[in-house]
């Protein structure tokens, strides 16, 4: 037995990826680290009783080259007595139609594909090369603790025996043992970040420190317990702090930003979203002021104070509350920056006529947005802000007796607006679904 086989068995082990009589789907693409894994299952079928199928994925990218790499794999598993399945797609068009990267897409595709069979494990070949790779792309384009935790060993049902290899080690063993593998023509196109991390960024790294990948290993073993004792406090905070589906305000206002957000995200992803980081830190403001924001689509999160809460708002059933402040205008002037920041909107309140009420958009509405000289439909303003169609029925209109005010977030109209006759100033905030 081999040292690499010796140390593939102790990361099964370490993580018990395979148990005896599993049935296991093998993601095999034909390059050495697919190669060499269905080269290590093979030889455990035999002991651990394991029924093998390998599933080629021909992402129609390379063309003929693409087409001959799944031939070798299918010839390989015949010659082998290893079941085999291909799926045929045109990654490119259909991302496209999509509306989404190749990447993105095929990754999607291959899985789902690896799914299909109902599968006790799913094995895929990556590894601690892969892993440095995955985490310095997240470093690059900025990212959490958890972005640093990279690829994991095991998640659900998908096993990657691979992961503490070095595509060196995986190189050197295939040589070794003779497995045959095929070189995929596009892995020197730095074009690809990933290829120009691999081609360039981590042999910058490795004159800097020959031993970088173990050394990056280290700091990703180290990211993921952190990660783990922070999700595992962050368990505790919801628990604590959930009460009929929304947040105690002041319980969770106690916790560490690090935990409190991270219950957040629990929160939202009973919703069926994971908010980035730009969403997480909206939501997490109103810990500390009243009123809502869009978290995704029609999913927003609600604060009165008290408790916050997630919840779906629907164009037919949305209601509209608010609250406003009247002050002297020496006031406003004083205050100015801070009151801008806690209400959507001011205007001069002598100018206001009869009572406000606030509501949906109506047919035929009509402003004259400030600064703008002209009268304007919503239908037209809305265009013009770029207001998507589906949204629009979310966006609250301010009007008293005269007609429209302002459109909460974009715009006042011309006839309220403040002036150096201003005396009274009228703040407004606009609340959605929440008690006064």
């Amino acid at each position: 037995m081999s040292e690499i086989t010796i140390k593939i068995d102790k990361t099964v082990k370490k993580f018990n990826m395979l148990q005896k009589g599993d049935f296991v789907v093998v993601g095999v693409s034909g390059g050495a680290d697919s190669m060499l894994l269905l080269h290590y299952l093979i030889q455990k079928q035999k002991e651990l009783d394991l029924k093998l199928l390998v599933a080629n994925v021909e992402h129609g990218i390379r063309g003929e080259e693409s087409v001959s790499d799944s031939a070798f794999v299918e010839a390989f598993c015949k010659e082998n007595g290893v079941a085999f399945e291909c799926l045929s797609i045109d990654a490119p068009a259909l991302a496209k139609e999509a509306g989404q990267g190749i990447e993105e897409y095929s990754r999607k595709k291959r899985y789902e594909f690896f799914a299909s069979f109902n599968a006790d494990k799913i094995a895929t070949a990556h590894n601690l090369s892969d892993n440095v790779e995955t985490v310095l792309f997240r470093l690059g384009r900025g990212t959490s603790l958890k972005g640093c935790c990279g690829i994991p060993a095991l998640r659900d049902n998908i096993i990657r025996p691979l992961i503490e290899l070095s595509s060196k080690e995986i190189r050197e063993e295939c040589k070794n043992q003779g497995i045959p593998f095929v070189v995929d023509s596009t892995n020197s196109d730095n074009h690809y970040s990933r290829n120009y991390i691999r081609n360039v960024v981590v042999p910058e790294f490795e004159r800097m420190n020959p031993s970088f990948e173990n050394a990056l290993k280290r700091f990703i073993v180290s990211s993921n317990e952190d990660n783990d004792y922070l999700e595992n406090e962050a368990k505790k905070c919801f628990d604590d702090c959930l009460i009929e589906n929304s947040f105690d305000i002041e319980k969770l206002k106690g916790y560490h930003p690090a935990i409190a957000k991270r219950a957040i995200v629990l929160l939202i992803k009973e919703s069926g979203v994971i908010p980035d980081e730009l969403h997480l830190n909206g939501v997490y403001d109103l810990l500390f002021k009243r009123g809502k924001y869009q978290i995704k689509d029609s999913l927003f999160a609600f604060s009165n104070l008290k408790q916050l809460r997630i919840d779906t708002v629907c164009d037919e059933n949305i209601s509209f509350s608010y609250y406003k402040s009247v002050v002297d205008i020496n006031e406003f002037l004083n205050n100015c920056e801070k009151l801008r920041k806690d209400f959507d909107f001011y205007c001069d309140y002598d100018k206001i006529s009869g009572d406000i009420i606030i509501r949906k958009r109506a047919e035929g509405d009509r402003m004259s947005p400030n600064k703008r000289n002209c009268s304007k439909s919503l239908k037209k303003l809305y265009n013009e802000l770029k207001i998507p169609e589906d949204k629009r029925g979310l966006v609250p209109v301010i009007a008293d007796d005269k007609g429209i005010i302002a459109i909460s977030h974009y715009c006042i109209d011309e006839r309220v607006c403040t002036d150096e006759n201003t005396k009274k100033v009228l703040l407004f905030k606009v609340l959605e679904g929440i008690d006064k």
